[in-house]
Order: structure tokens, then sequence, then C-alpha cells
């Protein structure tokens, strides 16, 4: 993979986050959009909000220089309203991919979310759930998500290419909002046994999708 293509990727999965955060993010700005501190300084992303906007910069391990960070960093100091954020594409980066579940393997923990649930273990099923779900959608999309992935984008992107439909979509963007509540501590989700069930019967329809491809 060239280190132009593996920028892109970087910079695809960036975004699903800092449009949770609230920001709107624009990839490889120009003007009028860059704000004219940058001068002819093109950035690799921008991303505005109320109350902060950032300057995004990815840089690689072999090529980049003191020199033009320190140029960014000039750039943007007497900018309050302004954050640089670097990102540094190393090899891991750049080569890190994640291995393809066989449909057996995604059978099994669809049967084990049935399990936890009997036993009312609701929360553990949920995550499992949405840990089976990118373990899916991997397998049927492996090029589109060869790395980790938010799940707003494993939603889209299999949105995107039909793999849901748009009403399994919407209840699982709605369900993600209980994941990320949850899993960043959140103990007070509202996560239900009908939760679990919606994102098992998800499971079921892909899972056909990967044995028939």
């Amino acid at each position: 993979m060239s280190l132009e293509a593996s920028e892109a990727e970087v910079l695809r999965g960036l975004m699903p986050q800092l449009e949770a955060e609230g920001y709107q993010v624009y990839l490889h700005p120009r003007p009028p959009l860059t704000p004219d501190f940058l001068g002819n300084f093109q950035p690799d992303a921008i991303a505005i909000r109320n109350d902060k906007n950032l300057l995004i910069e990815i840089i690689s391990e072999t090529h980049h220089t003191t020199e033009g960070l320190n140029r960014l960093r000039n750039l943007i100091k007497d900018q309050p309203n302004w954050e640089l954020r670097i990102i540094l594409l190393t090899p891991i980066t750049v080569s890190e991919t994640l291995p393809i579940q066989s449909s057996e393997a995604i059978r099994h923990r669809i049967a084990e979310m049935e399990e936890l649930v009997r036993a009312g273990h609701i929360g553990s099923a949920f995550l499992l759930g949405w840990a089976s779900f990118e373990a899916a959608g991997r397998a049927l999309l492996t090029e589109q998500f060869r790395k980790p992935q938010t799940p707003g984008r494993l939603v889209d992107v299999l949105a995107g290419d039909g793999y849901l439909t748009p009403s399994e979509a919407d209840r699982l963007r709605a369900l993600a909002k209980k994941r990320n509540a949850f899993i960043h501590g959140e103990f007070g989700a509202d996560i239900t046994a009908e939760d679990v069930s919606q994102i098992i019967g998800v499971l079921k329809t892909l899972l056909g999708m990967v044995e028939s491809a």
C-alpha cells in the first residue's frame, strides 16, 4: 500500500469519531475553507466546531522534518480557536490488519449471545454483538474493513453497499449510541434484551450473506 493510500485511509477512519464529537470535517481543504492564517499551506484535513477547530496533519515516520512541524506550530500558535493535531503514520499504522473470522466462528458467537441473554447478562451479550457485527462486516467487505472500525462507519458502509436495509441501519445507529455510552463507562445506558435481539437478527442475516458469498 502506498503512503498516499495509507494517509487517505487514516483520514477516512478519523472522520466518524470527529463527526460524533460535533465537528464538520473537510479533507484536503482549499480556500475559502482554509483559514487565512495558513496562507498557501494545504492541510491534510480541518475539523470545525463552534468552540474549537482542528488543523490535522498526517506525517510519516520516515517522511517528515522538524522544520515542517515547526512551521505548522508557528502558523497556529497565535490562533486561540485552533489546535494542531499531528498523526504519526508508523509502519504498524500502515500494515496492521485484522484476521477474517470464519462463518462458523461468527455463528458460535451468536449462540453465545443467546446464552448470555438467557442467563441475564444483557450488557455482555450486547457488546459481544457489536464485536460479532464487525467480524461479519469484515468477512463481507474485507478490503474496506481491514482495520478496526467505529460502529458508525460499519453501519454506513454496509448500508451503502446494500447489506443492511434502511430500517436496519437506522436501528443500528440508535443502538450504536447506547454502545458508545456503555463502553465508555455509562453503565446506566438502557440496554435491553430486545436491543440484543435486534443485533442477533441482523447478524443472522449477514451470516447468511457470508456463507453464500
